[in-house]
């Protein structure tokens, strides 16, 4: 695996944008610890001192029983992994089978899953053909190449990888083999070896200015290129198979002294990206000095007009070649919104993404605007924090569906498995599981009521954050980020795609 400059995380309505950046591997005969890319909620083979290993488990498919079906353990399982598998969560796999140390399977056990009647059918081994189920969808043939992964073979053919396992019942789905002939769903706008990037035609999804492009579900990553060979970068992109890349764009860095903006290193990262054929993504925040009279931390500009002047330049500059902005960074935190003019509130919040979105939409109709993604926190002093709940319904009170295509979010996950649902504490889980702000799932299910609730649930939702982080390889996190230390490397490697492939599915 080749660790790139590319880090941090984003994701749907449009695009998912995911933690590291991983290059392909040329072939998939197994899980190693070369893959996490690859490696899903069904398919990893992390191996710790406490979860034992053998040679691999002779598949059995499960058998009924009066309290749901029997699992033999393969190599490489795990009981989170099991559970995402048969639908069902990790504390009744504990309870069902009496099990005292979660982290301790081993290949040849009996599981029974409880609650569930449907039993998966085994496969042939993975030099036969695999043999296809019925389907109800349109399929096409896609021959496995050099290279190929079934993670990236989903992300081309805008499915998922439980899917792609369900389609052609396969047993291992990091074992592919070049000039395998695979199911997939029939892509709507591109072929299935190579699809084109879809997008709908021109049509306003909301708000007063012009008509912004709709797209569809995308992947999507974040960059860090300013001082950094963003040649690199883009090649490193390309290669990962994304469609969108995220721009933190800090106005104070761009425009040092009020009129003078500095456009250079920005104009070399659109053009680099945009011209590898790559969506961008400009979230633009943190005012410069000249525009507050409180400079702590970050916060608004005194003058909302002084921010939609810069943002107005910056569409203006890149009409065409940068498809979407979104407007400031998580307004309901303090550190983020300091300001001794304007108070921690969705209504003011929304003074400045109108003045924002009048700016971007005057300069370039087609572009699509995206409120900022909210902190998820139930903390609500209102002088540190709002929770992000009651901040969005404010934002929606105050005019927010006339001002935005798009909501953004930044639904994370702490130590909580993307599956888990608020409140009972996960398996090994010890802090941040008292709240549904600490649940990935959750978030999201709670953004789309409320937005339902305003009238506007035919609205996107862009998730421009998101990521599972683990201090396993660095040094021990402060007690504030006590839950990274919960969190292994192959939870990570597990949590992040699932988070994509919930994304797709949602």
């Amino acid at each position: 695996m080749r660790f790139q400059r590319v880090v941090a995380t984003c994701l749907i309505g449009v695009c998912l944008f995911a933690g590291v950046v991983v290059s392909a591997q040329d072939v998939t005969p197994e899980v190693t610890a070369e893959a996490p890319a690859e490696v899903t909620a069904e398919a990893t083979a992390e191996t710790t001192s406490e979860a034992l290993t053998s040679a691999p488990a002779e598949v059995v498919a499960p058998s009924p029983t009066p309290a749901g079906v029997q699992y033999v353990v393969r190599s490489g399982d795990t009981l989170f992994r099991i559970a995402v598998r048969f639908g069902t969560t990790v504390r009744a796999l504990v309870e069902a089978n009496n099990i005292t140390n979660p982290s301790l399977i081993y290949a040849g056990r009996t599981l029974v899953i409880p609650g569930v009647t449907a039993t998966p059918t085994p496969t042939a081994a993975p030099t036969q053909a695999p043999t296809s189920t019925p389907v109800t969808e349109p399929t096409t043939t896609y021959v496995v190449r050099r290279g190929d992964t079934l993670y990236r073979i989903a992300i081309n053919n805008r499915t998922t990888i439980s899917k792609l396992v369900a389609l052609n019942n396969l047993r291992n789905p990091n074992m592919i083999y070049v000039g395998q002939r695979l199911l997939v769903p029939v892509v709507s706008g591109g072929s299935a070896a190579a699809p084109a990037m879809t997008q709908a035609p021109a049509a306003a999804i909301s708000g007063q200015g012009g008509a912004a492009v709709g797209y569809g579900f995308e992947y999507g990553i974040e960059a860090y290129v300013f001082g950094q060979d963003i040649s690199a970068i883009t090649s490193d992109v390309q290669a990962l198979g994304t469609k969108w890349v995220k721009v933190t764009v800090n106005w104070r860095d761009f425009e040092p002294e009020k009129g003078a903006i500095e456009f250079a290193s920005l104009d070399e990262v659109v053009s680099s990206l945009n011209g590898a054929g790559l969506n961008v993504l400009l979230t633009i925040t943190t005012s410069p000095a000249w525009a507050r009279s409180n400079v702590d931390e970050s916060g608004p500009p005194d003058n909302f007009s002084d921010y939609a002047t810069f943002v107005g330049a910056v569409a203006a500059r890149y009409t065409g070649q940068v498809q979407a902005y979104q407007v400031w960074n998580e307004p309901n935190l303090r550190r983020e919104w300091n300001s001794s003019v304007h108070q921690i509130s969705g209504a003011s919040y929304v003074q400045l993404l109108n003045a924002g979105y009048s700016a971007i939409k005057s300069a370039d109709a087609n572009a699509v605007v995206i409120s900022a993604g909210l902190s998820p926190t139930g903390f609500n002093d209102a002088v540190n924090a709002v929770s992000d709940r009651q901040f969005l319904r404010d934002m929606y009170a105050s005019g927010l569906a006339n001002v935005s295509d798009a909501v953004g979010a930044h639904p994370l996950g702490w130590a909580n498995p993307p599956d888990a649902q608020c409140c009972a504490a996960p398996v090994g889980v010890e802090t941040h599981y008292q709240d549904t702000s600490f649940f990935f799932r959750n978030t999201l299910q709670d953004y789309r009521q409320i937005m339902s609730a305003a009238g506007d649930g035919s609205t996107p939702i862009w998730v421009t954050k998101f990521g599972w982080g683990t201090s396993e390889d660095t040094a021990a996190p402060p007690e504030s980020l006590v839950y990274l230390t919960y969190t292994t490397l192959g939870e990570q490697a597990i949590y992040d795609p699932r988070g994509f492939e919930l994304g797709a599915e949602l």
